[in-house]
């Protein structure tokens, strides 16, 4: 692919402004302020389209930061280019309700459609991601020492590790990592509180169940005495010889009581048959009071002794039986509570398991873990050989033969190698490692863009080269062939490159 024209319609600071690009190295200059931000911003979202954040993200986003600065609803620009050997013009609207997009093939006057995705296709199907991460090169601006290293093995990392430089996989396996340990500890927390409403439920049995026995001992003794007191208690003496009396007497009225009850019958059987005299109606009145008045003595005699002999042991065995009674009731009643609370502890402690969609949703993360790691694996071997060796080549050159190859341990640590010496890239200067990092990623940029060779975008990617450093750069970038565009506020790009004899175009922004 190859920019021809950029026609920034109304974008940013530029309305109505057009800047042709050439083959080879182009040099876009321009002082601070000059919109070389603006340029660069401009190519990309005409390539990958432009996302209008919301909210409070809305305030500083790119729609915003490069909005028009006058009439802010025709927001548009346009792009001439080649690709395939054919000639294209892209026109995009970026401004709401007014957004669209046209594709037209200038060669064979075929309209195309970039939501279908013929603009993807004619890039090469690289995303914006990889464009950002290879063809699109700033520079390290703040980085220095450890920490322009260790970005560096995360970019080295990164690109070893997955197929378009997209995926973090230590990041992604950190937050997976994360995941499960939160999952983890969740299921410790569910167990750790189900223990704690276990012991809860087993002392509540426990009490249940004492208490329990103690009323069935209680009851067992009140049914003892019971017995005892009315079966098995021995009757003193005297009470036995006023029992034995009592019932003596009781014989005696009773005895009394059936002989005059006979005589009785006999006379009323002799008044029937009319044989009647005085003395059989004397002897008739005479059995009747006396019947009555035996009736009368035993009646007595049974209210004299009751009270005094019987009375206090059959309230004393009604009292007795009261108890057994209630306390039956209560031990079938703590039965109950007791059986039902055996039976909830049962079924808690059943359940007491992790629960099935827990355990695979750790078993889940654990299996992503693994397969990340395999595919990471597979990756590194596929790609980090072929990725190293072309970088080795791309630095090799760049440092003019002073190091001919870069290697990363297990560790992620990188280190150069020349000659005679291996050296470890924190030990080396800012300048060696901005080398390190442009070989990076032009290394990348030969593995993820070789369907569709992209213009390269260098955005003060030389401000920390010196002169050397510089000279080697800008010769392995004419060497390559590809279209370049360097941004740049200084002029040491151009004057390098016309005491090289390096042919290039320049577009000067503060005409």
């Amino acid at each position: 692919m190859r920019l021809k024209k950029l026609s920034l319609g109304n974008f940013g600071r530029f309305r109505g402004e057009t800047l042709e690009l050439k083959d080879g190295i182009n040099v876009v200059y321009g002082e601070n302020e000059s919109g070389k931000s603006t340029v660069h911003t401009f190519i990309r979202s005409m390539l990958f389209g432009m996302k209008r954040g919301r909210g409070r993200a809305a305030g500083n986003d790119v729609y915003s930061r490069y909005e028009p600065w006058e009439n802010s609803s025709w927001y548009q620009g346009r792009i001439e280019f080649v690709s395939g050997g054919k000639e294209f013009r892209l026109t995009r609207n970026f401004a709401g309700k007014e957004k669209s997009e046209e594709l037209v093939c200038l060669s064979d006057g075929e309209v195309l459609s970039v939501e279908d995705g013929d603009l993807s296709v004619l890039l090469g199907g690289i995303s914006e991601n990889v464009y950002e991460n290879t063809v699109s090169v700033g520079q390290l601006k703040a980085r220095t020492g450890e920490a322009l290293a260790l970005e560096l093995r995360n970019y080295m990392a990164n690109y070893q590790g997955s197929s378009d430089g997209s995926l973090n996989v230590e990041a992604a396996l950190l937050s997976l990592r994360k995941k499960r340990k939160e999952l983890e500890q969740e299921i410790e927390r569910r167990q750790k509180a189900g223990e704690e409403e276990k012991q809860q439920l087993y002392s509540r049995l426990s009490y249940v169940e004492q208490d329990c026995r103690e009323t069935e001992e209680k009851l067992e003794r009140a049914v003892a005495e019971r017995k005892y007191e009315m079966f098995d208690k021995e009757i003193p003496p005297r009470e036995v010889r006023r029992q034995q009396q009592r019932f003596l007497n009781k014989r005696r009225w009773g005895i009394a009581c059936a002989v005059v009850a006979v005589f009785l019958a006999l006379l009323c059987v002799m008044q029937f048959f009319r044989v009647s005299s005085l003395f059989n109606r004397l002897a008739l009145g005479a059995a009747v009071f006396a019947l009555i008045f035996i009736i009368y003595r035993m009646v007595r005699h049974t209210r004299e002794d009751d009270p005094e002999i019987e009375e206090p042991e059959q309230q004393k065995i009604r009292k007795m039986n009261w108890n057994v009674e209630y306390l039956e009731k209560e031990a079938r009643q703590k039965q109950i509570q007791c059986q039902n609370l055996r039976e909830e502890y049962e079924e808690f402690c059943a359940g007491l398991t992790i629960p099935q969609e827990e355990q695979e949703n750790v078993e889940a993360v654990t299996l992503a873990m693994e397969t990340i790691e395999k595919i990471s694996r597979q990756q590194q071997s596929r790609v980090g050989i072929r990725l190293r060796q072309s970088v080795s080549a791309i630095l090799s050159e760049l440092t003019d033969g002073k190091y001919r190859q870069i290697s990363m341990d297990d560790d992620l640590n990188i280190g150069l190698h020349s000659e005679e010496y291996y050296v470890p890239l924190e030990r080396t200067s800012r300048g060696t490692m901005e080398q390190v990092y442009f070989a990076l990623r032009m290394a990348v940029m030969d593995i993820l863009c070789s369907e569709e060779e992209m213009p390269v975008l260098l955005d003060e990617t030389f401000a920390m080269y010196d002169e050397y450093r510089l000279e080697r750069a800008l010769t392995w970038l004419a060497k390559n062939q590809r279209q370049v565009v360097i941004f740049t506020c200084q002029k040491r790009e151009e004057q390098t490159l016309e005491r090289l004899g390096i042919p290039y175009h320049k577009v000067d922004l503060s005409e």
